[in-house]
């Protein structure tokens, strides 16, 4: 009957929209995701004066300081026990007139494991600063890390570069004014330790 034929040709297309909706959704999909705003994956870049931070940081002035404190007491005790050596070599060479040949070869033998002992003495006094001076230097690096990491986590930093490698950068892009006063408030001073303990 017609009424049975409409009813079938209606549930033919019923079916048919479906099938259609369902293969266009996809493309409605994709179109609407175009529409989106890009996420904004630039690479964000800034740059620091390492040589400026390092003259302008409180605490590796204290360093500076403290080392050449210990610095200047080494070289006033060098200059004592040269001249300590330089007293000595000129009564030993007083004595040569005087001595025998076996007695002047042991007070020489005597003069020379002086001069050798005043020599190991400046070189681990020389090594005992620097290890000191070092290990300093490694804390301030320590907290510098630290602050250069929060900086560039609060700016979305992809990339911080030093500026002494770099012909010309905006100075916009400059972090070293900022890093300074973090660190400074951050670690104000450090002590150094005693060379030789």
């Amino acid at each position: 009957s017609k009424t049975g034929e409409s009813i079938l040709m209606l549930t033919k297309i019923a079916r048919l929209v479906v099938v259609s909706a369902m293969l266009l959704a996809p493309l409605s999909m994709a179109f609407a995701q175009d529409t989106t705003a890009p996420e904004d994956k630039s690479l964000r870049i800034a740059v620091i004066n390492m040589k400026l931070l390092r003259k302008s940081s409180t605490a590796m002035q204290g360093i500076r300081e403290q080392v050449s404190s210990v610095r200047a007491t080494y070289q006033a005790q060098v200059q004592t026990e040269n001249e300590e050596l330089r007293a000595a070599s000129e009564e030993l060479a007083r004595q040569r007139t005087i001595l025998g040949a076996e007695a002047f070869a042991a007070e020489r033998r005597k003069f020379e494991a002086s001069v050798a002992d005043v020599q190991r003495m400046t070189e681990r006094r020389r090594d005992d600063l620097k290890l000191v001076r070092d290990q300093a230097t490694a804390e301030v690096q320590v907290v510098l890390n630290e602050v250069i990491t929060t900086i560039a986590k609060e700016r979305n930093l992809g990339l911080i570069l030093p500026r002494e490698q770099i012909i010309f950068v905006n100075s916009s892009l400059d972090l070293t004014a900022e890093l300074i006063t973090r660190l400074n408030a951050a670690l104000p001073s450090v002590t150094v330790p005693q060379p030789g303990q």
